[in-house]
């Protein structure tokens, strides 16, 4: 009976280090990944939030024997693989910096977790009058929040920001905004305005990824953010806008168009430079690129760092 028992207690014992070595293995390969998932898992009844199972998590992809490094010229990034949440490639990722209207990923957010999408907003003179990127609405034009949302992330509409934040009051949508950035474990992130205008508004590459990651699940952010060129109107159908992507990785007529692209989000700012908020799919794998502040300083450099940033990362890893 002893010698059965010891017998039974090495099996068992064996089977246990076995499946703890499998638990490291998968914890090591997927430690940043449990970062950006966990952080994204919500359970609070309040929020209508896409629930995030840590089940989900993939294996990263490994790099192929031709793998050699990209050349990326900008301040700060990072390349992530959405499936796994594992970081591809990082350059000063978490280093806080003003984001400019990727911003405007964190105020989609919040509007499509709180707001009725039909619900009617009237346009105040603040909003009417918002400086920088604008669609320009007019004081006491009606639109739908859905066509707002078309104004924030196609177009980039400083104007339609100011309007959504309004509809709750600008202090008390900002507060949500950070609350939110708190709640995704966001850590390095502060925001001050629905915009990004405010420059000591702050973030880090790899807080947009996390935030990119997150708000891909949602459906009606991934339907606006990959619209190159729609026409909204006032509800009264007297006023129409006509709104082009501000993101050139998605419109067919640029030269940097990618086809394999789905957005997300551009930005500009003097003390934020050009900043893309990108991601793409190829054979149901996506990535999500951030670039932030390009050494060059034109209107097509965060689009070329971006395009070449994830054509680098479906090139240089494969997926088992």
């Amino acid at each position: 009976m002893k010698q059965k028992f010891y017998i039974g207690l090495i099996i068992f014992l064996l089977l246990s280090v076995g499946i703890i070595q499998y638990l490291i293995l998968k914890s090591d390969k997927s430690k940043d990944s449990l970062v950006i998932i966990k952080s994204a898992q919500i359970d609070k009844k309040d929020l209508k939030s896409p629930k995030i199972s840590i089940d989900e998590i993939k294996f990263p992809p490994t790099k192929k024997a031709s793998y050699i490094k990209p050349t990326i010229y900008a301040k700060n990034y990072i390349l992530i693989d959405m499936e796994s949440a594992y970081p591809l490639y990082v350059k000063n990722a978490d280093i806080q910096v003003p984001i400019a209207s990727t911003t405007k990923i964190m105020t989609a957010i919040i509007v499509l977790e709180n707001y009725n999408l039909d619900d009617i907003i009237t346009i105040s003179q603040s909003a009417a009058t918002q400086i920088g990127s604008d669609i320009y609405l007019r004081t006491n034009e009606k639109m739908t929040i859905e066509n707002l949302l078309y104004a924030l992330l196609v177009r980039s509409g400083n104007d339609a920001a100011m309007a959504l934040a309004e509809k709750i009051g600008l202090d008390e949508f900002v507060k949500k905004m950070n609350e939110k950035a708190q709640h995704l474990g966001l850590n390095n992130t502060h925001f001050k305005d629905p915009a990004g205008l405010d420059d000591s508004g702050h973030s880090t590459a790899k807080d947009l990824a996390i935030l990119a990651a997150y708000a891909l699940r949602n459906k009606q952010f991934k339907k606006y953010i990959k619209t190159a060129e729609i026409t909204i109107t006032s509800t009264d159908g007297q006023i129409t806008h006509k709104l082009e992507s501000s993101n050139r990785l998605i419109k067919p007529d640029e030269s940097l168009f990618y086809s394999e692209g789905i957005g997300i989000k551009t930005g500009f700012t003097p003390d934020a430079g050009h900043c893309l908020v990108a991601a793409a799919q190829r054979n149901n794998h996506t990535l999500i690129s951030i670039i932030l502040y390009t050494y060059e300083n034109t209107k097509q450099a965060s689009a070329k760092e971006s395009k070449k940033l994830l054509q680098w990362g479906f090139n240089n890893y494969k997926w088992e």
